[in-house]
């Protein structure tokens, strides 16, 4: 069930924002720790390219939020308390595809992040990584979002 709106983000309808002749990465992090969600979030917005938009703990939350629309790129950790997020990466990306999905998570096996790359994700990254390297990912998908989302639906 979505509504129209979700349906519209899905077709690639953004309102990325511009920032000094930059275009703004609008991001969604799901991510079950808040504190973490909070910090990762704010060190985000600091960057002249990224801003974090929405932020939800949980694959329901998330999905309300994916719901309110106007995102370039989604960040999802797993595991999320309410099960589903590989469901929710799936159906982000059949929905859309240009809207592109950063998995982090602390599973170290590789089935698990070979199963999130098969439901749709662009790429999964261990969460013990730098944060520059979180933040490289998170431009590098925002900004391709952007770009994908600019084509689609025109």
């Amino acid at each position: 069930m979505t509504s129209g709106r979700l349906v519209g983000i899905y077709a690639g309808e953004s309102e990325s924002q511009e920032n000094g002749g930059k275009q703004m990465a609008l991001i969604l992090f799901v991510e079950y720790h808040a504190t973490f969600r909070q910090a990762a979030s704010y060190l985000m917005d600091q960057e002249s390219d990224l801003e974090v938009v929405a932020q939800g703990g949980s694959v329901a939350e998330g999905r309300e939020k994916l719901a309110e629309g106007g995102i370039d790129a989604a960040i999802v950790d797993i595991p999320l308390p309410d099960e589903g997020a590989e469901e929710m990466v799936r159906d982000l990306h059949r929905a859309n595809p240009a809207v592109p999905v950063l998995v982090m998570t602390h599973i170290e096996e590789w089935d698990v992040h070979e199963r999130f790359l098969e439901a749709g994700a662009a790429e999964v990254l261990p969460k013990d990584v730098p944060f520059r390297e979180v933040l490289a990912a998170v431009r590098r998908l925002g900004h391709q979002g952007q770009g994908e989302n600019a084509t689609c639906g025109s």
